[in-house]
């Protein structure tokens, strides 16, 4: 079915096709084709002087089930930092839980896991050691599980009481799959879209992998994706900080970034193509 309106990569569009060519799509059309017909483009961007540009947009995750994979911990496993016993005074404590360990469990084993990695914590932080080290954790029913958690001391003279996190750790490397996907999934939709230019975004929204290694992994298969040859422009959009009121472009063209794009807050405030900047 169509996409439901109200998607933050329409915002990204719109700021795109406001600075996109040193202004020249200012004041085009955008038809959201997405929320109208089920399977098509992101949008389709139409100049006044009847140029047209498809856009398609996909989020990158670091790992294949990255988005699935933090809905199920969130609901979990940070239930865990509620617990404000846990915290050492002027200590910061992070405990790190292998992504996937819920995948296929039942509700009772996955409660089971969580109670006892919340168990493990409340016996033993008081005794981790200064640094990052890795820890086993018994989980009955099955293999322990294997933490890392890492400890430090606050040096400020200021009391402070002390924080305990409970956050994700990879474990498995499969850029290659996730790309794979995005490749097979967009690249034939755009290029089959009806248009003088097809340009597709990539978003990336975690600093926990970076844009080189993405445009690398899109290089060595590019020989199995031949309409990748199609696509006119990829842009790597960084929205770590969207919330925030940040958004960045980088288009990247045989291992290099060509131009780029800042907003902040909705306002471009920083513009450049092949290292020189554009005038504001």
């Amino acid at each position: 079915m169509p996409a439901k309106p109200g998607k933050s990569e329409q915002v990204f569009i719109k700021l795109f096709v406001s600075a996109y060519e040193n202004y020249a799509w200012v004041g085009s059309k955008i038809d959201r084709l997405d929320e109208h017909i089920d399977g098509a483009v992101e949008a389709l961007i139409t100049r006044e002087d009847g140029k047209t540009m498809a856009i398609e947009h996909t989020l990158v995750e670091p790992f294949f089930g990255d988005k699935h994979d933090f809905a199920m911990f969130e609901r979990t496993f940070l239930r865990i930092e509620d617990d404000k016993s846990l915290a050492i005074p002027n200590t910061g404590i992070t405990v790190f839980v292998p992504v996937g360990i819920l995948d296929g469990r039942r509700p009772q084993m996955r409660n089971v896991i969580v109670k006892s990695i919340h168990s493990w914590i409340v016996d033993n932080r008081l005794n981790l050691l200064e640094g990052e080290h890795k820890y086993q954790c018994g989980v009955h029913g099955m293999s322990p599980v294997t933490l890392t958690a890492k400890r430090s001391t606050f040096k400020s003279s200021r009391p402070n009481p002390g924080k305990l996190l409970v956050r994700r750790q990879q474990v498995v490397n499969d850029l290659d799959k996730v790309i794979e996907k995005a490749l097979q999934n967009k690249v034939p939709k755009l290029v089959n879209t009806k248009a003088d230019r097809h340009v597709l975004f990539l978003e990336r929204d975690q600093f926990s992998f970076y844009p080189e290694l993405i445009f690398a992994e899109i290089e060595r298969q590019r020989p199995n994706f031949p309409l990748l040859d199609k696509v006119d422009d990829i842009w790597h959009i960084e929205s770590i900080g969207y919330q925030d009121g940040y958004l960045y472009f980088e288009l990247w063209r045989d291992g290099r970034v060509l131009a780029t794009m800042m907003f902040e807050n909705g306002v471009l405030v920083d513009h450049s193509k092949n290292g020189m900047q554009y005038p504001m």
